[in-house]
């Protein structure tokens, strides 16, 4: 949407009705240009139903008394974040109120939504009529009448680039815990200090995201991120230390020994201890040093 189209927008008083069917004739758009599935949606699909064709797959949508249908349903139509991008600008000026969601399902639910599945692979498209169910639910899934606070909305409005804005807003109306007072606060702070590229800064993002949601009433933030790093840091040792235990035993022995394997994604856990580091710098001016433990495992940083 044009900044003109925004500014004319906002700048009306628009009753209930039309906001909805400003909205509804949008989403609908959306659906109608097509939903791009995940690799991860196509492995589940294949693994659950035998890598079926678009016309089983069809078939299966179509068959509602099969329990995995639901789950399939709910996975292919969850809208993702690049719908949820071009949904941005509009919600933002709307300011959907919560008993306005059930005037929008009315009128999406009273259209003939087509849409395209669209695979990642060679796979054609397939197109259908998207399922009542399914348009319920990805409504709720775009959390419409979540708003941020506006010195937040300033602070993203004046420290990042116009082509990660919208991105941004996307995670933060995603959000578990919705940004309010102090976290708001620190998260104006964060956009404004961050020194770094679009792609990291949404990685940053995410990650922060994460650890707000389960930070304690103590607004100790500093704190909770550097409880965080500790976690991936002793993960990490885990790892290190099994490795070396499987030097001298095999796997079977060290289990049979009461051993517990440790399972962590150690590439991931590394690259966010980084951005940990990257964040707490960037806002707070330091960090905890975790290199080295007591018994000598030391775990290296790219």
């Amino acid at each position: 949407m044009g900044r003109l189209r925004r500014l004319e927008i906002s700048n009306m008083a628009l009753d209930t009705e039309k906001k909805c069917e400003l909205l509804a004739e949008k989403i609908a758009g959306l659906i109608g240009e097509g939903i791009r599935i995940s690799p991860d949606t196509l492995h589940f699909i294949d693994s659950t139903f035998a890598n079926p064709s678009p016309q089983e797959l069809a078939a299966i949508l179509a068959d509602e008394p099969d329990c995995e249908r639901d789950v399939l349903v709910e996975l292919i139509f969850f809208p993702d974040e690049s719908i949820q991008v071009n949904l941005e600008d509009l919600l933002e000026n709307l300011n959907m109120e919560k008993n306005e969601e059930t005037r929008l399902r009315e009128l999406l639910l009273g259209k003939e939504l087509y849409t395209a599945i669209h695979f990642p692979d060679s796979r054609q498209p397939l197109k259908l009529k998207m399922p009542h169910s399914a348009a319920d639910q990805f409504i709720s899934r775009l959390n419409i009448t979540k708003r941020l606070d506006r010195t937040l909305i300033d602070a993203i409005h004046k420290n990042v680039s116009e082509n990660a804005q919208n991105q941004v807003k996307v995670k933060l109306r995603n959000a578990r815990k919705t940004p309010t007072g102090y976290l708001s606060d620190f998260l104006s702070v964060f956009f404004e200090k961050m020194n770094t590229t679009d792609p990291e800064l949404l990685e940053c993002l995410e990650l922060i995201l994460d650890i707000l949601a389960d930070i304690s009433d103590n607004r100790d933030i500093f704190s909770s991120l550097m409880t965080r790093k500790r976690f991936y840091f002793k993960s990490l040792q885990k790892v290190e230390k099994f490795k070396e235990k499987l030097k001298t035993n095999n796997m079977e022995t060290l289990i049979l020994q009461g051993q517990r394997v440790p399972y962590i994604n150690k590439s991931d856990a590394t690259r966010k201890i980084v951005l940990i580091d990257k964040i707490s710098l960037s806002v707070f001016g330091r960090t905890d040093c975790l290199q080295k433990d007591c018994n000598g495992v030391i775990i290296k940083f790219s």
